[in-house]
């Protein structure tokens, strides 16, 4: 692979290296070099939250990447100028020459931003953050999951970030759809990015015949959108929430980004805006609130069946991470603020969408991999069915937490957190925890089952109580299924893999799907355990 394929790896000549420390003002920075960039603002602005001390600022000579956009551009407009490109690389480490960053470790290394500068005489000449990637937030209770380690050169030297990639439209042959396409793209893509270009001819996008952006130009639709994250290599799932007649049946949107997001995999939310355009934004982490009152005060819990209610681990979600490719990246965008578009309670005989709600939640676009058929919220209604069928013939605990969970169950104040795994990072996962006296799972039970599972995903429910859940991020047990057949309206126990409680695995025997049988051999442990991905460190 060519060093020069991508301009975070390109070779780029030195202009300066600055102390960013006080008295240095990013503001000064910014207005002096590009103008008003609020994009640069923000992503300085988490560099001085990550204490970064040293900018190395670099020219880059048209890189294969940025020469591509340049030849597209180009062709719709055939005035176009490409203007300089620079690389802003961030250090935590103070330097004050080239030299130093020979010293520099990735650990130093907080992140890049490319500026490129277009200029289409007498329609636009534009300075934007063409990519960035920095480090996520330092807060303990920012979840970000799936995030991908991007190879980077600085004065030469390789380095490292890991992070979301991030990326601002150019409005002449990419729009807000292909940027947040790009950054949940990438999680899936052979490549680890997808160019534009790539984006474009699956969709037709040629710059003469169909032009994107501008003023004669359009976006993509949700259709659009799936069919290049499914070239990249996702499997999508897609809530239509315009639709009258069918947003009575649909869930809340929050519960297909949470799927998504919480395994790993990024999202995207399209949503209307108050000049009747649609904007997308893609969504790759939330915040934890273990004090939210939420789970205690919200009535409508989800339901499955008559008698099978339970809490959602969403419901402690404070806020989503996502770019927002106008403003800048690694947002908090509270729970909340956007919302699916209400119905009118004064139509009493029909179904009718509130005339005056336009700036709202349009589609909703999760992702997993393309073996993946059950999406999240079918996975819970799958596990929560299956717990149901176990626990009145589970064995008497001889442990209290078993009581406990039982209690819960019938209190319906269950906490069900849905994770897409595969069969190692189960394994792993089973070989890493500790109950709250520390004792292991039986070594050999973990190794019957690295034998015996088949390398797949599966959906890992995992089971837990509210306090326990959230102070603790600890668990009861779990439920796993299987997440690459197709999932059925009735009771299908092939997609059935094992369950385990307070001090037993549970494996299913034999019988019809209204009567199943399960065997209860014990686990070695008597309570709870870690979440996954939050194990101690040994």
């Amino acid at each position: 692979m060519s060093a020069n394929r991508y301009a975070r790896t390109a070779r780029g000549q030195v202009l300066n290296v600055i102390c960013t420390e006080r008295p240095f003002h990013n503001f000064d920075f910014i207005e002096k070099t590009v103008g008003d960039l609020p994009p640069l603002r923000r992503i300085m602005s988490q560099v001085r939250q990550h204490e970064g001390k040293t900018l190395v600022v670099e020219r880059l000579d048209q890189p294969d990447d940025l020469r591509e956009e340049n030849d597209d551009i180009g062709i719709r407009y055939p005035g176009f100028s490409p203007g300089p490109a620079y690389r802003l690389s961030f250090f935590s480490k103070p330097f004050r020459s080239e030299r130093g960053i020979r010293g520099a470790t990735e650990d130093d290394f907080i992140g890049y931003a490319i500026l490129k500068t277009d200029v289409v005489p007498s329609v636009v000449s534009l300075t934007r953050v063409y990519e960035s990637v920095l480090r996520p937030s330092r807060h303990a209770n920012n979840f970000i999951k799936g995030d991908q380690r991007w190879a980077c050169s600085v004065a030469g030297r390789p380095l490292s970030v890991s992070g979301y990639v991030y990326a601002q439209q150019n409005n002449l042959t990419n729009v807000c759809a292909h940027v947040a396409l790009r950054t949940a793209a990438a999680r899936f893509h052979p490549e680890g990015d997808m160019s534009y270009r790539e984006m474009n001819r699956l969709v037709g996008i040629d710059h003469s015949s169909r032009k994107a952006g501008g003023t004669d130009g359009d976006g993509l639709d949700s259709q659009e959108m799936v069919m290049i994250l499914e070239a990249a290599g996702a499997r999508c799932f897609v809530a239509d929430y315009r639709n009258p007649i069918t947003r009575e049946h649909e869930l809340p949107f929050q519960k297909y980004l949470y799927g998504s997001v919480e395994s790993g995999f990024p999202a995207i939310v399209i949503f209307g805006t108050r000049d009747a355009q649609y904007h997308a934004i893609p969504v790759f982490g939330h915040t934890f609130n273990e004090d939210t009152w939420v789970p205690r005060a919200e009535t409508s819990y989800f339901k499955v069946g008559e008698g099978t209610k339970y809490l959602p681990s969403e419901s402690w979600l404070s806020m989503y991470i996502a770019h927002d490719d106008n403003w800048g990246s690694n947002f908090c965008i509270p729970r909340q603020y956007l919302y699916a578009r209400r119905f009118c309670q004064h139509w009493p005989t029909e179904a009718r969408l509130c005339e005056e709600e336009t700036d709202c939640v349009a589609y909703v676009i999760g992702t997993a991999p393309k073996e993946v058929q059950v999406n999240p919220i079918q996975a819970e209604v799958i596990g929560a069915d299956y717990l149901m069928t176990i626990l009145p013939q589970a064995p008497a605990p001889r442990g209290i937490w078993g009581e406990r969970m039982d209690r819960y169950a019938k209190l319906n104040m269950l906490v069900f957190r849905a994770v897409l795994v595969k069969k190692g990072e189960y394994v792993g996962h089973l070989r890493r925890v500790r109950d709250w006296e520390r004792t292991p799972i039986l070594e050999s039970r973990i190794n019957d089952l690295d034998v015996a599972l088949p390398d797949e995903y599966f959906w890992m429910i995992e089971l837990s109580i509210p306090e326990l859940f959230s102070a603790n991020r600890r668990k009861v047990g779990e439920v796993l299924i299987r997440a690459e057949g197709a999932p059925t309206s009735e009771r299908d126990l092939r997609a059935f893999v094992l369950a385990r409680l307070p001090e037993f695995f549970v494996f299913y025997e034999g019988g019809a799907a209204s009567e199943p049988r399960y065997r209860f051999p014990d686990s070695g442990i008597m309570d709870h355990a870690e979440l996954f991905g939050c194990e101690d460190d040994r």
